[in-house]
């Protein structure tokens, strides 16, 4: 089966879950014997690995960055869309997708869309989203051959939305490989002792400014320094302003960007990781944190619910007080965050390996393709 798989960012700093979904989606369809293609407007953090396996990469280029305008030399845009059996487009506020699903709809090739969370985004009041949504996006979905949800909720949020009933929509959530880990430590800026620990964009849909207020007002959680791992964007020196005057901001670290190995030592060490995000298709950092055996305390927006049920860690509103309240009954039972850990980590093995999930998506493309 031929596939090429639509992304806006093939960048493993900037481009957050949905280029790393976009990585392992890629490789692991290689590796089942699948042609790939990805089409994306920026960044090549994983070129080797695509190189290694046959998978094709066509980075666009771009202007601007709040809405980039993809620079698309249409001609290969066109032999890609002309020459796959199935398109899956990530994302649904950029004009990439909107290319492509235009094309797709001229060469008749099926192509799902997998909003990745951005449904949640439509209604709004910004009226250039709006405005978005009226001329192109609607044409988007209406034309789409299917869609895919990451999580429960967004199944019913494309629903709604889409008009396709909910046993139509397959939910293939974010996956994970186990990493092979060292007791070496090798990050320097790392506390020696166990610490809280946030990993990802500082941004404002991550919510670090609720981990930080909650941090600050939870005097179980000043034992532990709370280390903030991820690339800025935009928000560092509002973070730190919020900190001055606090008997306890020396204990606040800003880290910045870690790559995959980095990631997997700062999850090693953590006490727990802690997602407070407003808003989440699926947490991709969870079950990075749950496969090395860390528990997780996240926000009940970020669709894995999965974590308190089976005893992994809690699951808090997006508010301070429910990530405050989190931090509390953690710390409380701090004997058996160890056993929450390893009850995570064998859940996270059992339902989200990546060879599962993409086996089962292959076996939902092929109906797109006996149809044609």
């Amino acid at each position: 089966m031929n596939v090429l798989l639509i992304n806006i960012s093939l960048d493993a700093q900037r481009g957050g879950g949905t280029a790393e979904r976009t990585r392992h989606l890629a490789n692991t369809l290689a590796d089942k014997g699948c042609c790939c293609q990805v089409i994306a407007m920026s960044g090549d953090s994983w070129q080797s690995e695509f190189n290694s396996r046959g998978v094709k990469t066509y980075i666009t280029g771009k202007i601007g960055q709040r809405f980039p305008i993809p620079l698309v030399n249409f001609i290969r845009l066109w032999k890609a869309v002309k020459s796959v059996d199935i398109i899956h487009i990530m994302g649904y506020w950029n004009l990439l997708s909107i290319i492509t699903g235009f094309f797709a709809r001229i060469a008749r090739t099926p192509y799902v869309l997998c909003p990745a969370g951005e449904f949640a985004s439509i209604g709004k009041p910004r009226p250039v989203m709006k405005l978005f949504h009226l001329l192109v996006g609607k044409s988007l979905i209406n034309r789409a051959s299917g869609f895919i949800a990451i999580t429960q909720l967004e199944r019913a949020l494309i629903a709604d939305i889409t008009g396709f009933l909910p046993d139509r929509i397959p939910v293939f959530p974010n996956g994970v490989a186990e990493p092979a880990l060292t007791p070496t430590r090798t990050l320097q800026y790392l506390p020696e002792e166990p610490y809280i620990l946030f990993m990802g964009r500082l941004a404002p849909i991550k919510g670090p400014d609720l981990l930080i207020k909650a941090y600050l007002s939870t005097k179980a959680a000043h034992h532990y320094p709370l280390v903030l791992a991820g690339p800025d964007f935009g928000m560092q020196a509002e973070l730190e302003a919020s900190l001055i005057g606090h008997e306890v901001s020396h204990q606040v670290r800003f880290i910045g960007f870690l790559n995959e190995a980095q990631r997997n030592e700062a999850y090693q060490h953590a006490l727990m990781l802690v997602i407070p995000s407003r808003s989440e298709a699926m947490s991709l950092v969870a079950l990075e944190a749950g496969i090395t055996g860390l528990p997780v305390l996240l926000t009940n927006t970020c669709g894995f619910d999965e974590v308190q049920t089976i005893n992994g860690g809690s699951v808090v509103d997006p508010t301070v007080a429910g990530i405050s309240s989190g931090l509390q009954i953690m710390l409380s039972e701090i004997d058996d965050l160890t056993h929450k850990g390893q009850r995570l980590k064998l859940f996270v093995i059992d339902h989200y390996s990546w060879h599962v999930i993409v086996t089962n998506m292959v076996d939902y493309f092929e109906g797109f393709s006996q149809e044609n």
